[in-house]
C-alpha cells in the first residue's frame, strides 16, 4: 500500500501498513466467501481498509485489529446488498452494477496471492460439496458461518455487528446449521450416491 497523506502520523502510518499486510489475505479470503466471486471481494477488501486507514486514529489498540476490519467488511457487505436489491427493483437485470468510488490520492498496491485466493478458499478450508451447500445459502446466512464457524468471531461480537440480540444471531446460526447439514447431504447423495463422512467440514457438523 502507498499512501500519502496528512491524517496519520508517520508511526500510526507503519504501524497501519505493518496491521494490513497481516491480515490482507484473511480479510481477502473473507470478502471472496461473502461475496463468492473475486471482483466483488476485491472491491470489499480495498474499501475496508481504505475506510480502515480513514478511521485508524479510533481504533482501540485494546482490541484486535482483526476483528475491527472484520466489522468494516462485514458492513460493507451488508450495504452492497441492500444497495443491490434496490437498484434490482428499480432497473433491469442486464444493467451493470458500479463498484463504489475510491479516492484518487490512495493506492493500495499489494502482491498477488500464490496459490490463487479462490483455491485458497475452497481448497484449503471447504470440500467442494461443503462449498456447494455453502452456495446455495442466503448471503445473509453465509454471513453468519463465515464470521461464526470459519473465522471464530464471538456471538456478542458478531451481535454488535449485525446489531442484532446474541439470542437472535444463536437462534439464526442453528438453524442455518441444520440447513446446512441437509443441504450437504443433498449434495453428497447427488455426487456420490451415498453419504460420505468429511473430516474437513465445518465444525458446525459437530454441533447440536
Amino acid at each position: 500500500m502507498s499512501t500519502q497523506s496528512p491524517t496519520l502520523s508517520a508511526t500510526d502510518q507503519v504501524r497501519f501498513n505493518e496491521l494490513m499486510e497481516a491480515t490482507y489475505k484473511k480479510v481477502f479470503n473473507m470478502a471472496y466467501r461473502l461475496a463468492g466471486n473475486r471482483p466483488d471481494a476485491e472491491d470489499l477488501t480495498q474499501e475496508a481498509f481504505y475506510r480502515a486507514y480513514r478511521s485508524f486514529e479510533d481504533f482501540e489498540g485494546d482490541r484486535p485489529f482483526e476483528n475491527w476490519i472484520f466489522r468494516i467488511v462485514t458492513r460493507l457487505f451488508l450495504d452492497m446488498l441492500r444497495s443491490r436489491r434496490r437498484r434490482i427493483k428499480a432497473v433491469s437485470y442486464d444493467t451493470p452494477l458500479q463498484a463504489p468510488g475510491h479516492d484518487e490520492t490512495l493506492y493500495f498496491d499489494m502482491p498477488d496471492v500464490a496459490p490463487n485466493p479462490e483455491q485458497q478458499v475452497l481448497e484449503g478450508t471447504f470440500s467442494e460439496d461443503l462449498q456447494k451447500a455453502m452456495n446455495s445459502l442466503s448471503p445473509e446466512q453465509r454471513l453468519l458461518v463465515t464470521l461464526a464457524d470459519v473465522e471464530g468471531v464471538p456471538y456478542k461480537d458478531i451481535a454488535d455487528m449485525l446489531d442484532k440480540p446474541v439470542g437472535t444471531i444463536r437462534s439464526r446460526l442453528h438453524r442455518t446449521h441444520k440447513l446446512i447439514r441437509t443441504r450437504l447431504e443433498q449434495v453428497r447423495h447427488e455426487t456420490h450416491g451415498v453419504g460420505v463422512s468429511n473430516r474437513r467440514s465445518l465444525k458446525l457438523a459437530h454441533q447440536n
